[in-house]
């Protein structure tokens, strides 16, 4: 990447994060926790577009108007429980019915039908799983160490702590990385960047800990032993994320997902964040005092 490239990709992601901030930090009202779900499934239907892309050099074409729709469908269904618990079962359901309508889809055309229904059914799940769980993690509610949680926090600690893995990695490994990581997969990347990176998020974990304790971030629990912890395995996850994204770039032939001004492609925003946002999801559903997150 160029100079120029690298200052118009700073420029646009200084005004996604702000704007991203705007919008966590305003999410409890009405009207934005409706425009926050509407734009996460924006985002869903751009990454599962970009998905469907990749088969393209394999000449093989995904329903992408089904999976966006499903995937949709899903995301809101993740949604619902927070309008009531009778609706808890309907991303069961969504999942359930969309592997049903995948199936029905191919039963008229044959042809790849084994690889379409797979990969279309995947990519629902690669994509609008984690993206719907980082809608539950923005409205967690439940009680930690008893302490009443604020979501807002936690989602802007995800974020965070994931992307300057990234920033740490890429900066790092561009001035000293000597050694190969997968040249295979992404050959710039290095092990000496994947490490920087990985100190980069358990530092920064670590660091909003430090301000935990100091009662600086109210409703917002992490003690040093979990801010150490999760630090870790989201700075590991994050970087096999990213990986696992430049595995479908390299069988596709392709440097990005899309072409879209200063940020590549949505996927390409988001990869590393598919595989922290589950992982912080299964920490506070399992160190929540009450159940129902």
């Amino acid at each position: 990447m160029n100079l120029s490239d690298l200052k118009k990709r700073v420029y646009v992601s200084l005004i996604v994060i702000v704007f991203l901030f705007l919008l966590i930090y305003f999410s409890s009202n009405l009207f934005v926790k409706i425009g926050v779900l509407f734009i996460t499934v924006i985002v869903a239907a751009i990454a599962l577009w970009e998905y469907a892309q990749f088969f393209i050099s394999k000449k093989i074409k995904l329903s992408s108007k089904t999976m966006i729709v499903l995937s949709s469908a899903l995301i809101i269904s993740f949604f619902l429980p927070y309008r009531g618990e009778c609706y808890s079962i309907f991303p069961i359901a969504v999942i359930f019915f969309s592997a049903v309508i995948f199936f029905l889809m191919r039963f008229n055309d044959i042809s790849n039908a084994m690889i379409k229904i797979a990969s279309e059914f995947f990519g629902m799940i690669y994509i609008a799983i984690p993206l719907s769980l980082m809608l539950i993690i923005l409205y967690f509610t439940n009680v930690r160490q008893g302490i009443a949680q604020d979501g807002r926090y936690w989602i802007l600690y995800l974020i965070l702590v994931t992307k300057i893995t990234d920033v740490g990695a890429y900066f790092i490994g561009r001035l000293f990385g000597k050694h190969k990581l997968a040249p295979l997969l992404s050959p710039k990347k290095t092990v000496e960047g994947a490490v920087a990176g990985l100190f980069c998020s358990v530092g920064l974990s670590f660091l909003i800990s430090l301000l935990s304790k100091q009662g600086i971030l109210i409703d917002f629990t992490l003690r040093l032993n979990e801010a150490l912890f999760l630090g870790f395995f989201i700075g590991v996850l994050g970087q096999i994320g990213d990986l696992s994204e430049s595995l479908f770039k390299r069988d596709a032939l392709v440097k990005d997902s899309n072409k879209l001004p200063g940020l590549g492609g949505i996927l390409d925003m988001i990869d590393s964040l598919l595989f922290t946002t589950p992982f912080l999801y299964f920490f506070l559903k399992l160190t929540a005092s009450t159940p129902n997150l």
